[in-house]
């Protein structure tokens, strides 16, 4: 790998290759409980949306591959683990490859939550592939100037709302808090813990990434308000893969 290799990789790409797209920023707002923001038309991207969303900018993936095979035609990607039939394991869901260019090797990793079959080991192929190549500095420049997320407001001190009440004589007093309330065990509550334990011992951080995935595999279907049935099916798909 020459210094001219990484300064090509790297280079950035022309306007046309550049799209943008939608992410919504706001955890709450992923998983459908979000008391502070509202739904609305972003002139911006179109789409109708929460406004707790930024625009990312990406480029395609017939884009980067093209810029490795300008620098160099050689190029060439392998599983990082095999199943004993010679396919590209996925484990828990991700995919890890080794992207050799120039000489040299780096490990990149995706995956492809809530597709299945034949779809998800494409998607964890694409998603693994533009990962390793980051590595290399392709594209890093869009990264690297992503705006930052936009969150709610903490739940214990939300905007707007005024603790105090006016008494008869005109003086403002402080509103007693409320006695506690005895908590009870609730099933659906453990399941989506041991959920989101999963998804933070696998790269899944957020909750919202969480909400996301649960969205996809349940074909639209809301993470907060899933049955205790509907997210014992999706942790054992976690923990042991598709049934078809």
């Amino acid at each position: 790998m020459t210094p001219e290799m990484l300064a090509a990789l790297a280079a950035p790409f022309p306007d046309e290759a550049v799209s943008t797209r939608a992410e919504i920023s706001c955890d709450p707002c992923r998983m459908g409980g979000c008391m502070t923001h509202r739904r609305e038309h972003c002139a911006t991207c179109g789409e109708t949306l929460t406004t707790a969303h930024v625009h990312l900018e990406y480029v395609g993936l017939a884009w980067i591959r093209e810029r490795l095979n300008t620098v160099d035609p050689d190029w060439n990607w392998r599983p990082a683990a095999r199943t004993p039939e010679g396919l590209p394991l996925l484990q828990d869901g991700s995919l890890w490859i080794e992207l050799a260019i120039g000489g040299k090797t780096m490990l990149g990793v995706g995956d492809a939550l809530g597709l299945r079959g034949a779809n998800r080991r494409k998607g964890a192929v694409s998603n693994a592939l533009r990962n390793a190549a980051q590595g290399f500095g392709v594209g890093l420049y869009l990264a690297k100037r992503q705006p930052d997320p936009v969150d709610a407001p903490p739940a214990d001190d939300p905007a707007g709302v005024d603790d105090t009440t006016t008494s008869v004589d005109g003086t403002e007093q402080a509103n007693p808090e409320p006695a506690p309330v005895e908590e009870t065990p609730d099933e659906p509550s453990e399941l989506r813990a041991r959920i989101r334990e999963f998804d933070r011992r696998h790269g899944r951080r957020t909750a919202g990434q969480t909400a996301f995935a649960f969205n996809k595999w349940s074909n639209g279907k809301q993470f907060l308000r899933a049955s205790t049935a509907e997210l014992a099916e999706y942790l054992d798909h976690l923990l042991h893969g598709p049934t078809s």
